[in-house]
């Protein structure tokens, strides 16, 4: 018996893993350019709109601006959330700044979502994004 749950749970990692893998190859390859906007109450705290290009390579979500902060590549999940839409979310962690919490929609070659940004302070910035596929 406890042969047969041992082979039960391992199957159904395999296939979990499997499955994951399958959805993230949808936007794997990608790239995008994003314009990033703050929301008002994260202007009034003084910040500013910013370019970024979000990259979906191996599984895994880099990031040219948030880079340079010190926000580190980080796994992705993605799904299907339309006939051509997909949808994702990542979390990038940085030691210094925090967690850039990404969430948003593909559509064909079109982008759009939200970026949380909370602060090692527990402070939390919220921007929106959009942008387009790049070739």
């Amino acid at each position: 018996m406890k042969r047969s749950m041992a082979w039960v749970v391992g199957l159904t990692l395999v296939a979990a893993a499997a499955w994951a893998d399958a959805q993230n190859a949808a936007l794997d390859g990608t790239r995008w350019g994003l314009q990033v906007s703050p929301d008002a109450l994260a202007k009034e705290k003084g910040e500013k709109e910013f370019v970024e290009t979000l990259s979906f390579v191996n599984g895994r979500v880099e990031t040219s601006a948030a880079s340079q902060r010190g926000f580190e590549a980080c796994p992705y999940v993605a799904a299907r959330s339309g006939e051509k839409d997909w949808s994702f979310g990542a979390d990038q962690k940085s030691p210094s700044q925090g967690t850039f919490a990404w969430s948003g929609t593909a559509h064909g070659d079109d982008i759009r979502g939200k970026l949380v940004w909370t602060k090692p302070d527990r402070s939390v910035l919220t921007y929106t994004f959009h942008g387009d596929r790049k070739k």
